[in-house]
């Protein structure tokens, strides 16, 4: 957002001010990827999820990490349940009134 702003900015002390919030924001940022990957790493188990999740193509580090984040209870449920959890799973959401009223 902020990069999206100096874009707009003409004015250059308003580009410095959005210089400095950017420089910030990356060093939080960063400060906390650290934290994640110490955390996840301090853990055998979340290690050994991210291991496996990491192992399927398409899956990075960052959607790794927020689906242990997220949903603690993978590989707990089987995968119907899980997805029924999740809320992608195909269930029929009719209550059988439409037709009655029609």
């Amino acid at each position: 957002m902020e990069q999206n702003c100096q874009r707009r900015a003409g004015e250059k002390r308003l580009i410095k001010q959005i210089d400095r919030r950017i420089v910030f924001l990356g060093k939080e940022l960063a400060e906390v990827d650290s934290d994640i990957d110490a955390g996840v790493r301090a853990s055998p188990v979340w290690r050994e999820t991210e291991e496996l999740l990491t192992s399927m193509p398409g899956v990075g580090p960052v959607t790794a990490r927020t689906l242990i984040a997220e949903l603690p209870e993978l590989g707990q449920f089987e995968r119907r349940k899980l997805a029924a959890l999740v809320g992608v799973a195909p269930f029929n959401r009719d209550s059988g009134l439409g037709a009655a009223i029609a």
